[in-house]
């Protein structure tokens, strides 16, 4: 029997009763029993709600579905049922009294949040009357509007609306169109319009045409700049994402184009960015719009030209005379100055126009989008660009692979050139939507990338293209390190490449290996079960220790009568049957059997620990026969701690509770190494979780012969 021992608040009244909720009983016959107790009659038209408490905000109705998540001390409270509301609501929403009326809408603007009634909405074909009102009561006021919004939004979303009877479309048009809507009816509008364009149903295929012909961005972005309101933000960029993922390729690209506009840009930088209020949805959609703003390089990323033969340019325009190379001897500083009187600016219309040509050995193409970052970084940072061209080709394997390694290594960071965006990032970067005409996000960070490269390959001391693969690692690692920290400008992004240095990253990298490590040893089942195997061993070992310090004994200072007298010297037997108390020049003044030592007193517990300098460095051994006390204070408390595990342990009263913050440390340091010596072949080694299934039985073979 499943018992939940809850309060229930009475009807329309603050007295509350307890009440033991039987789970496994039905729903009715426990909303009975309620109203019997409270002297309520047994009818439909009351039913069970959560009352909201400060420990616990729910405040929806209960229902079959969802009882079995009633706990213990929940506060409840008797309320007209759901039948009874939602039969209310449809004739009060068809009657012509005002007072009635607006006893409908007080109750769907309480329960449109409930998924219960949401629910019980759509089973009794209520939805429709609801859609009947919106669309067809020109008399509505915006409050009444927006409570009826609210609910056909949430039965869109439960899958309650499934065709195209009502006009719903052209009802969430005119509130658009209409003179100084309320912002609720604008925000709840929009996520009516989200909910039609992902919904599956063929039904809606017409309205999603309909939606991506006459909804025009212009009057979707002045809602994302309303930076008062981050839910209406939220919705109308989730909206204009959505318009571009379901468009066609043509209407895509236009799209994209004018979400790419400077203004567009530059105002979703300062109303949304900057402000940084929003949470990691609102992130997700900035990743997207960035998503979709990077695909205009999609073509040059995708489009391949031969570097020995082709018409777009000479080697020798990025390559030097190999009689002219000197060593660089220092590193240059990453040129902030951009020489924009040296770059036109980026022409995206002009990779669309490159053709498209089979891939080819990375050692004899590029692609176009490396060609126009290479000119980038040439005319834009001139003096990088020198020094880039001469450690290419004197290290190796030459600035033209090198080029396409690190726009290919943007190019998967960034996603460009992936179908769909990644369902759950939020790796969107400020600079994109906050970069001048002249200064191209891609090709600029390109240009910071190829200067780092230099950096890096100096710091790891590395020569020659042996080691190219590893330099090329490390780059990525620095790159993804400074990117995630988002920097707003190009200032803060090379101050953020700089700090990201070789020996940084390694130690990161260390880093997440130990916490990755780690997480394994904790939650791995397979590591469980050894950690207590080896707990065993070391427990074990740990006493050996402590009985070892005993033995060798230690000097404390004793207590006789309320007083610090003379230093003892106190030590166990070799036989582990005594305990030997020693004047100051080692002559044995008495022994006590540990077999006559009843308990161990310790700390704050023991009757001198007003005497000790610290109440830790107290313990008494309590003897049996004689009734006394053998009272000590140790040098330190590290040496009470170790005597008094000893002791305990000795006379095997040794609980985990009783035992020392140091028995507990070094007794999981030792687990710890041990399971690290048992794991350490098995480190950078995927374990699974669960052990393989085992194979089936082998067939019976029966010999020919026999046959």
């Amino acid at each position: 029997m499943s018992i939940a021992k809850v309060s229930v608040e009475k009807f329309n009244s603050p007295e509350q009763i307890l009440f033991e909720f039987d789970k496994d009983d039905t729903l009715e016959s426990n909303v009975a029993r309620i109203c019997n107790l409270v002297g309520l009659p047994k009818t439909y038209v009351y039913g069970i709600k959560y009352q909201p408490t400060k420990t616990c905000d729910k405040n929806h109705y209960l229902s079959e579905n969802n009882v079995q998540d009633l706990k213990h001390s929940d506060c409840l409270k008797i309320a007209f049922s759901l039948e009874f509301i939602i039969s209310r609501t449809k004739m009060n929403l068809k009657n012509e009294d005002p007072a009635m009326r607006q006893i409908a809408f007080d109750d769907i603007c309480k329960l449109c949040e409930d998924p219960v009634f949401i629910e019980k909405l759509g089973e009794s074909n209520g939805d429709k009357v609801i859609l009947e009102v919106f669309c067809n009561d020109e008399g509505l006021t915006p409050e009444e509007r927006v409570a009826l919004l609210r609910t056909v939004v949430h039965l869109f979303t439960k899958g309650y609306i499934q065709d195209t009877t009502q006009n719903i479309l052209q009802k969430a048009f005119d509130i658009l169109k209409s003179f100084n809507p309320l912002l609720d009816e604008i925000k709840f509008t929009l996520l009516l319009l989200q909910n039609i364009l992902v919904n599956p149903n063929e039904n809606f295929t017409e309205w999603k045409q309909i939606i991506i012909k006459n909804l025009p961005l212009l009057k979707l972005t002045p809602y994302v700049w309303q930076k008062a309101q981050p839910d209406l933000q939220y919705a109308s960029l989730r909206l204009i994402n959505t318009l571009i993922k379901i468009s066609d390729h043509q209407k895509r690209r236009e799209l994209i184009k004018e979400m790419n506009l400077k203004q567009n840009r530059e105002n979703m930088y300062h109303h949304i960015i900057m402000e940084r209020n929003y949470g990691k949805d609102m992130e997700h959609e900035l990743y997207i719009l960035q998503f979709y703003l990077l695909s205009l390089f999609n073509e040059g990323l995708n489009s391949k030209i031969c570097i020995d033969n082709n018409t777009f340019f000479t080697r020798d325009e990025f390559e030097l005379n190999p009689n002219d190379l000197r060593p660089p001897t220092i590193l240059l500083d990453f040129e902030e100055e951009i020489g924009a009187s040296r770059y036109s600016g980026f022409n995206y219309e002009q990779l669309q126009q490159y053709p498209r040509k089979p891939s080819l050995p990375n050692k004899d193409c590029i692609s176009h989008l490396t060609l126009e970052a290479l000119r980038y970084y040439r005319n834009a940072h001139a003096k990088n660009f020198q020094q880039s061209q001469i450690e290419e080709q004197l290290y190796e394997p030459g600035i033209f692979i090198t080029s396409e390694r690190v726009v290919n290594m943007l190019a998967e960071m960034f996603h460009i050139g992936n179908a769909t965006p990644c369902e759950h990032s939020t790796f969107y970067q400020p600079l994109v939507f906050y970069c001048p005409a002249r200064t191209p996000f891609l090709l600029e960070i390109f240009s910071h990338c190829m200067w780092l490269l230099s950096r890096t390959r100096r710091e790891m001391k590395v020569a020659t293209g042996v080691d190219y693969e590893k330099v090329m690692y490390i780059l990525k690692k620095q790159v993804k390190s400074a990117l995630n920290t988002k920097p707003k400008n190009f200032k803060s992004l090379a101050a953020e490449l700089s700090n990201t240095t070789f020996k940084s990253v390694m130690e990161n990298k260390r880093i997440s290996e130990e916490k990755e490590l780690q997480v394994l040893i904790d939650t791995h089942p397979c590591i469980q079960e050894l950690k207590q195997k080896l707990l065993k061993e070391n427990e074990e070992i740990v006493l050996k220790q402590r009985l070892g310090i005993l033995m060798n004994g230690a000097p404390f200072s004793r207590v006789l009568e309320k007083k610090l007298q003379q230093r003892v010297y106190i030590k166990l037997s070799k036989n582990k049957k005594e305990l030997q108390v020693f004047d100051q020049a080692h002559n044995l003044k008495e022994s006590l059997l540990v077999s006559d030592i009843t308990h161990i007193v310790i700390g704050k517990n023991c009757d001198h620990a007003n005497l000790a300098p610290k109440p830790d460095l107290a313990f008494s051994i309590i003897i049996k026969i004689v009734e006394e006390k053998l009272k000590c204070v140790a040098k330190d408390e590290q040496t009470a701690c170790y005597w008094t595990d000893g002791l305990l342990l000795l006379l095997n009263q040794g609980r985990p509770e009783k035992l020392s913050k140091y028995y507990s440390e070094e007794l999981e340091q030792l687990v710890a190494m041990d399971v690290r010596l048992q794991i350490l072949e098995l480190q950078n080694i995927s374990i699974p979780n669960a052990p393989p299934p085992e194979p089936p039985l082998p067939q019976v073979l029966i010999p020919e012969s026999v046959l």
